[in-house]
């Protein structure tokens, strides 16, 4: 290095005598007016560049330059101005807030400056600025008027950028960026991103993270809750990755987080900067904990401590009631000790109240036997008149005549039996006739909005339309016609009504009239009154009878159960709602258009 013309006036004095040392005797304006890495010889410079290739940083190691240079720096009170500055190609990717430094001359020497994120390839180099002295150190250090500028030698660095960290491989490539679903901890929440790096992740990598918070999802990202600096770290997968744990958060609000990378990448001007510079999470929502979870902190949640309320609810309420019986059981012995003292005497007659024997009960399973073992045993006998809406109410009643006849051991008897279908067709008034005459015979009428409806076309109230197929349909109206008007016959207590539970063909809207309701006439819900049935057709009262009715006959009582689902399930025929005409081609005979 050759020796300014300008600086011969300071060097002579100064290189004279000891050639590593400065003279003791040179005045303390004198040393601050040098530049002290002037001293360092040109074979030095490399000591002094300590160039990581590992960190990609570059250091400023002063004890490389030799023990001058650290005198001459102790022995100043000027500031220098360091920086790292390059060539033409190189220098876009400088940052001055990254390489440069300033401060006094003794803190070079103590604390030397480290310049992170040189990344891209190129040459560099350091540049020393004397800046003079500054008393009120307010005014930054610029080089220009009184500077003495040093430069070092280049040092070339190869390129550590990845591949696709270049601008045309930004736009679109979602794959280098997992943003991963917050994960709420009790009134905390943590967030995780992750994405593929520009440069490997180095010990000063951080990211700038701000909390967000908001009534709503959409309004998360405006009213700021909490900002900090966190540290990137790489993960199992080789990318780089950011997480941070919230403090303590007000519940019953949405937040959100969002990331700012301070990658040099990010912060040239000059380049395109990644799609991953700014980061921000989904909303989450952290519901608020209850007050007990200051005491319990395991109780995050009123759920995670329903089985703490259970217990405590029920200790409360077992003291209360003990309390409360304690106290009851003081006041009656209290009062029963003032009543003993005002008792009246009262002359006894002698006569002693005798209760005679109550009737023994029998059990239903017992009355089942009767029929059972004694085939002498008289049956019921019930005539069954229904309208057949459906083909599956149809089947539904066959179904229930199955179980009468099997459970409730009566002859039944159907205007719709096929076997003896020429003598009631021939004269169905004279067929009903026998059983009107008949006082054992029961008449059950199943109530159903076919027959509701008979009934009104019977009175006048209501057209009844029939299909063309319907060639049973008349019998039971004629039946209906034939019950309806018989003098004194619905009134006799030998006629009920019935109707199937739940179900849609036989709602309550649908019950019959007059003359069939009153209260000689008695309706049974099948299947909960069966057992009122029986005790009916039997002439038995249903609270002389002990255990269960069907206990023997589970078999029978599916069978009826299994065709009213049936039934249930079935409203295509009946609806109408939609529109249109419902299909009869397929349902058979005796099937009534409602």
């Amino acid at each position: 290095m050759l020796i300014r013309p300008s600086h011969w006036v300071v060097w002579l004095p100064t290189l004279w005598g000891l050639g590593a040392a400065l003279p003791p005797a040179l005045p303390q304006q004198d040393i601050n007016t040098i530049n002290c890495f002037d001293l360092v010889d040109e074979s030095q410079w490399d000591l002094v560049l300590g160039l990581n290739m590992t960190t990609a940083s570059l250091s400023v190691v002063v004890s490389g330059a030799g023990p001058p240079v650290i005198t001459c720096l102790n022995r100043q009170t000027v500031r220098y101005l360091v920086s790292v500055v390059g060539d033409t190609t190189s220098q876009p990717y400088l940052l001055s807030e990254l390489h440069t430094w300033e401060g006094i001359s003794g803190q070079l020497v103590r604390d030397p400056p480290t310049f992170p994120y040189l990344i891209y390839g190129g040459r560099y180099r350091l540049q020393f600025t004397h800046c003079g002295q500054d008393r009120n150190m307010t005014d930054s250090c610029r080089e220009g008027r009184d500077t003495k500028t040093v430069f070092s030698d280049f040092v070339n660095i190869q390129p550590s950028v990845n591949p696709w960290c270049s601008p045309a491989q930004f736009t679109g490539n979602t794959s280098l960026l997992s943003l991963d679903t917050p994960a709420v901890k009790g009134t905390t929440t943590v967030f995780h991103f992750s994405f593929s790096p520009c440069s490997t992740v180095q010990p000063y990598d951080t990211a700038n993270v701000t909390l967000y918070s908001a009534d709503t999802r959409e309004e998360c990202g405006q009213e700021v809750t909490a900002s900090q600096s966190v540290e990137i770290f790489t993960n199992t997968a080789g990318e780089a990755a950011i997480m941070y744990q919230s403090p303590e958060l007000a519940g019953d609000r949405y937040y959100c987080l969002s990331v700012t990378l301070s990658h040099i990448s990010c912060r040239l001007t000059t380049l395109e900067r990644p799609t991953h510079c700014w980061l921000e999470s989904d909303a989450v929502w952290v519901p608020a904990t209850p007050i007990i979870a200051s005491i319990l902190p395991f109780c995050t949640s009123h759920f995670a401590c329903a089985w703490l309320y259970i217990v405590v609810g029920g200790s409360i309420s077992l003291i209360l009631s003990l309390v409360m019986a304690i106290t009851c059981v003081r006041c009656c012995e209290r009062r029963d000790r003032n009543n003993s003292k005002q008792r009246d005497e009262v002359d006894f007659p002698g006569e002693v109240i005798s209760l005679a024997p109550l009737t023994d009960r029998r059990g239903w399973a017992e009355l089942h036997k009767e029929w059972e073992s004694r085939e002498e045993k008289a049956r019921g006998k019930i005539l069954l008149l229904y309208s057949p809406d459906t083909k599956l109410f149809k089947e539904l009643q066959e179904a229930f005549k199955s179980f009468l006849d099997l459970a409730c051991h009566c002859d039944i008897y159907d205007l719709f039996d096929d076997a003896l279908f020429d003598t009631i067709a021939l004269d169905p008034s004279e067929w009903l006739q026998e059983f009107v005459n008949d006082k054992d015979v029961k008449i059950v009428v199943m109530s159903s909005i076919g027959a509701y409806r008979r009934q009104q076309a019977l009175a006048g109230e209501m057209p009844l339309n029939l299909p063309d197929n319907s060639l049973l349909d008349g019998l039971f109206t004629s039946g209906l016609r034939f019950i309806s008007s018989y003098p004194g016959l619905a009134t006799s207590g030998r006629v009920a009504t019935a109707r199937f539970e739940m179900l849609h063909l036989t709602e309550e809207g649908h019950k019959l009239g007059p003359p069939l309701s009153g209260p000689d006439t008695r309706e049974f819900l099948i299947p909960t009154q069966l057992h009122e049935l029986f005790c009916w057709v039997h002439q038995l009262k249903p609270l002389d009878l002990m255990g269960k009715p069907w206990v023997n006959y589970h078999l029978e009582m599916q069978l009826l159960q299994d065709a009213l689902k049936l039934v249930r399930r079935d409203r295509t025929v009946m609806d109408r709602s939609c529109g249109g005409q419902p299909n009869f081609t397929d349902l058979g005979n005796g099937v009534t258009m409602i």
